[in-house]
């Protein structure tokens, strides 16, 4: 009995084994030349520390990468695969936990900020990928790899809270690691009425109007 239950664990390793090979084997096939790029500033940003927007330093938790398991299990609640990047990023560098905000949130067993994960909503096809306190958000709609913003403050009843960034996950890391991507803000404007997301100069303009010229300080 005992040799049948040792046979038997060393086949589940050797499954967990195949499953890692495979999912690292698709991943480099999909990366492309500038998501290889954004890969490698990511890892360079999180190796000079400071890797959550806002969260100090000294109260930063090691990195530990996601279980191919809980890669599978987004992917099978979504219908569909993550984006190569993404994928690769959780895989390899850590199950959330670093990036813009309160950091990437995780999948299963991963990093959650606000009361959420990466899982909340995923049904739905929309993966959120970080808080950024006071109820905004930014998602990834999977089906179109479309970044969107969510922000429930300023808009009337009645409003979607929601609204389209125009920028792809590697377009959003992208700009975190050049220290240009900025947290979702609806706005209404001045023009037309409607309600939509600041754009740079807006949110810019805005920063200065609250905090002066030197912006806000961490």
């Amino acid at each position: 009995m005992r040799g049948s239950a040792d046979f038997s664990a060393l086949q589940q390793q050797s499954a967990v084994g195949r499953l890692m090979i495979a999912y690292r084997a698709a991943t480099l096939q999909a990366m492309s030349a500038t998501e290889e790029q954004v890969f490698g500033a990511v890892v360079r940003r999180i190796a000079a520390g400071g890797y959550i927007d806002e969260v100090p330093t000294s109260r930063l938790e090691p990195l530990r990468p996601a279980a191919p398991a809980a890669v599978a299990e987004a992917e099978e609640l979504a219908g569909q695969s993550l984006p190569s990047l993404l994928r690769r990023l959780y895989l390899e560098v850590g199950n959330g936990g670093f990036g813009p905000g309160y950091g990437l949130l995780g999948l299963r067993g991963g990093h959650r900020a606000g009361g959420l994960d990466a899982l909340t909503g995923l049904k739905g096809g929309v993966l959120i990928l970080c808080d950024w306190g006071c109820g905004i958000s930014s998602e990834l709609d999977l089906a179109t790899g479309q970044i969107w913003g969510s922000d429930p403050n300023p808009a009337p009843d009645g409003v979607s809270c929601a609204f389209p960034q125009h920028m792809t996950i590697v377009d959003w890391f992208s700009k975190w690691v050049e220290g240009t991507l900025r947290q979702p803000w609806l706005v209404q404007d001045s023009t037309t009425g409607e309600w939509r997301g600041a754009t740079d100069t807006e949110y810019a303009e805005m920063i200065e109007e609250a905090f002066g010229s030197t912006g806000p300080v961490n």
